[in-house]
């Protein structure tokens, strides 16, 4: 086997070499051997290369010796080597899945969102609510025990990045070079989030803190139905709590977490994300703003990370 490997890499290698004649005469005699040694090891794993063949979907299938080089390049026997290669889903195959989830979802939410923007009905929430919880594999809800915002879908707008603790700076407030070369330019806020600080102070900064703020995004609380009869019982169910924003035109998932309050009535915006958030979410272009839904994550024993989603 392993030196069924070797020829057919020496092989490469000549094909790149000028074409003289004595190397000319020295490819023909490799060309010879590398399919002789083909043929014997066809001969001999015949049914376990065609049992592979048959397993893989036509527009996936590979040849029978591209099949056997993967047998042969490893050091696994060829029954081995074939499970792994009939279990392994190719990647075209994987976004192919993705995009007809994307279009399941799409096409779901088609007949219950209006195209214009207003507030959902009672009937247009719950369609959409049990339509979110099955593409998402998570309970998705409009309230939760009667507490609710004054509506489920409206125009998202950008905010700017929060301070997460006191001297926080834009300089320090990255993880990569690559965030800051795309979020950099959004600033930072002047005043501190809803709660104020994430932490008291750098060193005590944690993980869960920085992605509090990356994915945060500010609701109109103050608009919410009978707020000013329960303000600390709003104030407390708001903290952190966890919302499901979705870009009805394409897809674009976050599990994203209320951090502030806002925007103004007057912007004639309805919440606001984070620079992270409408960059994934795919409104970070342009006025910086688009139609989103947004619904509560029923997660009472926080098991679900926030962040973009893939369907």
């Amino acid at each position: 086997m392993q030196s069924y490997f070797i020829i057919s890499c020496f092989f490469a290698i000549l094909s790149k070499v000028q074409k003289n004649s004595h190397y000319q005469t020295l490819k023909e005699k490799w060309s010879q051997k590398h399919e002789a040694a083909r043929k014997r090891f066809e001969e001999k794993h015949k049914e376990t290369l065609a049992f592979l063949i048959d397993r893989i979907p036509a527009k996936d299938k590979i040849a029978s010796g591209a099949a056997s080089l993967i047998m042969l390049s490893t050091n696994l026997n060829p029954a081995t080597a074939f499970a792994q290669a009939a279990t392994k889903t190719p990647p075209l195959v994987i976004e192919e899945n993705r995009a007809s989830r994307i279009e399941k979802l799409l096409t779901d939410l088609k007949t219950v969102v209006p195209s214009e923007m207003r507030s959902l009905t009672p009937e247009e929430e719950a369609s959409t609510s049990a339509i979110l919880s099955r593409n998402f594999n998570m309970e998705v809800v409009p309230d939760i025990n009667g507490l609710r915002l004054n509506r489920t879908y409206g125009m998202m707008g950008a905010e700017q990045h929060l301070m997460r603790y006191p001297g926080d700076t834009m300089y320090g407030h990255f993880d990569s070079e690559s965030e800051s070369e795309n979020f950099y330019s959004s600033g930072m806020a002047p005043g501190r989030g809803a709660w104020g600080y994430f932490a008291n102070s750098k060193e005590e900064l944690t993980v869960e803190d920085r992605e509090r703020e990356k994915w945060y995004i500010a609701v109109q609380s103050f608009l919410a139905v009978d707020y000013n009869s329960r303000p600390s019982e709003y104030r407390d169910f708001f903290k952190y709590r966890k919302m499901l924003v979705v870009n009805p035109k394409t897809g674009q998932a976050i599990v994203s977490d209320i951090a502030d309050a806002g925007p103004a009535v007057w912007t004639g915006k309805h919440l606001g994300g984070s620079p992270e958030v409408m960059y994934y979410l795919g409104i970070h272009q342009g006025p910086r703003k688009g139609g989103v839904l947004y619904f509560f994550i029923n997660d009472p024993n926080d098991t679900i990370p926030l962040g973009p989603i893939n369907l």
